[in-house]
């Protein structure tokens, strides 16, 4: 694995067979390799190449400095900060910006997010940094397909089967439901069979006409590890990789999109750094949602303006982990908005001029900005604003309050 002629190089040349930490590698490298086009000579690297080779003819050569070319033209419209950064959320950008291509996934049963990217990264970190900068409003994304996570390792490749709701074993064998029409006896099959006849337990009749003597309403799954037997079944999630078995309520999900770059990331990518007041490469704003940011310059103008008192409200949710494994996740998020529909409500009693738009949804955290409020006044009425908005919840999310004012974030 070779590079050939930062700006001195033009491309990668994959001339042997590579895996995928051999690809990540060059991701992590620095001088900016990872804006180069990788050129693969040996058919193995699949889509995450940018051209292979092995499948194209003398006649085609010419495509190979094509593809060279765009990639210099479109890199050279980079701002040199993507060229030195080590943070994988602008890389994917940058990288998105030169290959001129959307970031498209595509089914792969060695992944343990069972689908993989056309960018040599692996796919947990491109989900993870892609659906980030979807909040952030640089990438936009578009469904693939919805994937089943495991709460113990984040993996998605699992044995779907059928569980007793007991002992959580799949060693189940069905039966069959036996109605006896004489004496109204209701029972298993097994529990008739007599060598080869059938025998009511209750009034030990034989049973010999289907439809006329007894009929089969339905199955019953029996569990042949602790004996328990139903006509309802339960499905379970076994991971393959940490063999955690999860039920089906209990399970995360989570969609996989193809993502494309927005207006607002060319822009970033062009402008470098400069391009946000609060930018993505100061960590104490590195995942907030672009409807935050706007709201936080204005109110960051207006405090340098007029002095204009404002804060920041980060609400953390303590238990919220321990419930989406207990709850799942839908209960859990319902709780989250629930608990936010209360709050919007305390506040507005308290003060004036609270609007819906103050209230900012993450996929973590939620947010409030409030303008013309100061850190100390919420800061001194915390505890019973929550305590006032948890009140009518079921599920104790436990919610707390991290505040910043204008000093801080200005």
């Amino acid at each position: 694995m070779t590079s050939h002629t930062g700006e001195s190089k033009d491309a990668i040349l994959i001339e042997e067979p590579a895996s995928i930490d051999d690809l990540t590698h060059i991701w992590h490298m620095r001088g900016g390799l990872y804006l180069l086009p990788v050129i693969d000579l040996t058919g193995t690297v699949g889509e995450k190449a940018d051209l292979d080779c092995s499948k194209l003819s003398a006649q085609d050569m010419p495509v190979v400095s094509q593809v060279i070319d765009d990639f210099h033209y479109r890199r050279a419209q980079v701002h040199l900060d993507f060229h030195t950064t080590q943070k994988d959320s602008d890389k994917i950008l940058a990288r998105l910006f030169v290959s001129g291509v959307s970031l498209s996934p595509h089914y792969s049963p060695n992944s343990k997010a069972t689908v993989d990217f056309n960018i040599i990264l692996d796919s947990p970190t491109v989900v993870t940094e892609c659906e980030k900068l979807i909040e952030s409003g640089f990438l936009q994304g578009k469904f693939f397909d919805r994937r089943h996570i495991c709460n113990g390792c984040g993996g998605s490749q699992f044995n779907v089967r059928e569980e007793c709701a007991v002992c959580r074993s799949s060693n189940l064998t069905e039966d069959f439901y036996l109605h006896h029409f004489s004496c109204a006896y209701l029972g298993r099959e097994a529990d008739f069979r007599e060598g080869e006849d059938l025998i009511c337990p209750k009034c030990r009749k034989e049973l010999l006409h289907f439809g006329s003597d007894y009929d089969k309403p339905g199955t019953l799954l029996i569990c042949n590890a602790c004996g328990h037997a139903s006509s309802e079944v339960e499905i379970g999630f076994l991971c393959l990789n940490c063999q955690m078995d999860t039920d089906s309520e209990s399970i995360r999900t989570g969609d996989i999109h193809s993502y494309d770059l927005t207006e607002r990331a060319s822009s970033y990518l062009r402008a470098g750094y400069a391009f946000l007041d609060f930018t993505d490469h100061n960590p104490m704003f590195a995942d907030l949602p672009f409807t935050l940011i706007v709201e936080l310059n204005q109110a960051a103008r207006a405090w340098k303006e007029n002095k204009t008192n404002f804060c920041l409200v980060n609400i953390n949710y303590e238990h919220a982990h321990e419930l989406e494994v207990e709850h799942g996740p839908r209960q859990t998020m319902q709780s989250r908005r629930q608990f936010i529909e209360n709050l919007h409500g305390v506040l507005c009693r308290a003060y004036e001029g609270i609007r819906k738009e103050d209230f900012i949804t993450g996929k973590y955290e939620d947010y409030m900005v409030l303008h013309g409020i100061a850190k100390e006044d919420i800061l001194e009425d915390r505890r019973e604003m929550i305590k006032i908005a948890m009140s009518s919840i079921r599920l104790d999310i436990g919610p707390y309050f991290k505040v910043l004012g204008p000093e801080e974030l200005v």
